[in-house]
């Protein structure tokens, strides 16, 4: 997340946070960096702040629902971005408001392995994007944040059944259960218990790093002290590799489905960046939209 520590400092982003200004509109169109490295040591396209590329946005565990609305909130923020915004569904139940499936033969229930499902949204980002040289962001709500990092962690690892090219430059996750959830209720799904055994399986297979795809990802972990089903702590460890830490304060009222919707308001949180000392803001920038500044800024942190 691309936060300053200082509310008196009149940095570009620093502003975005406190006053809701969106990136696009106050910054320059474009802030390239040098190339980063790929798997196989070929250089990849300069990183930039950008609204064009392609942002794939992946609710979490919700068997027997639909999908669409889940994102109707974040399709109003993002209504001028300028890349393709896709709705990620993975449910029979699914309806057309998502536009891109990724369980197996369109038939996934709460007992399709989550590791199956990143396989599946690695593949549909190959196909769609990665295998024309373009590049493509990832927001996961809950269970898709750890959707996203299965999808990135087949293709680190050089999984044979993953795509050879995986190109994502910017992930952030909303309440994702890096470590553990709260999910006891649930546990008859194999989904639920997936999230919820922390050396499970699928967690071992997982790793204990955040995975990086080809030319380097950028990770923002955003979670709330008010959310009752992913704690913050979970939800954004210090950890795992991330660069960009957000945590909500228990007096932001922002709980589990609040991370996913909410666009609008200030409420104060705690942030660290790189590995450094933690800061606080009284008045930081709603989820969705410190999402979005997260998925533009390059360099502006």
């Amino acid at each position: 997340m691309r936060l300053h520590s200082s509310l008196a400092a009149f940095t570009v982003s620093a502003v975005l946070l406190l006053t809701g200004t969106t990136a696009a509109s106050a910054a320059p169109s474009s802030d390239a960096a040098s190339g980063h490295q790929t798997r196989a040591g070929a250089s990849a396209a300069p990183r930039e702040n950008s609204t064009q590329r392609p942002v794939f946005f992946i609710k979490g565990y919700t068997p027997g629902d639909t999908c669409g609305a889940k994102w109707n909130s974040a399709a109003k923020l993002f209504k001028k971005w300028k890349g393709e915004l896709h709705r990620v569904g993975f449910y029979k139940t699914d309806d057309r408001g998502c536009d891109v499936r990724i369980d197996p033969g369109g038939k996934g229930t709460g007992d399709t392995s989550i590791r199956d499902l990143g396989r599946g949204l690695a593949w549909q980002i190959y196909r769609m994007y990665s295998s024309k040289g373009q590049t493509v962001d990832l927001v996961g709500h809950s269970m898709g944040g750890l959707i996203a990092r299965a999808a990135l962690a087949g293709y680190n690892q050089g999984d044979p059944s993953w795509p050879k090219k995986l190109l994502v430059e910017d992930v952030v996750t909303l309440g994702t259960p890096h470590k553990a959830a709260f999910a006891v209720h649930c546990l008859s799904d194999l989904q639920c218990r997936e999230m919820y055994y922390p050396n499970g399986t699928f967690r071992r297979w997982l790793g204990k790093k955040l995975p990086q795809a080809q030319g380097g990802t950028d990770w923002t972990l955003i979670g709330s002290n008010a959310d009752w089903s992913v704690s913050a702590g979970n939800a954004a460890p210090t950890d795992i590799g991330a660069q960009h830490l957000v945590r909500y304060s228990d007096r932001s009222g922002l709980g589990h489905s609040a991370l996913r919707t909410t666009r609008r308001g200030v409420y104060p949180l705690r942030y660290t960046n790189n590995g450094g000392a933690w800061g606080s803001l009284p008045r930081g920038a709603a989820p969705l939209r410190a999402t979005m500044n997260a998925l533009y800024w390059d360099s502006r942190w």
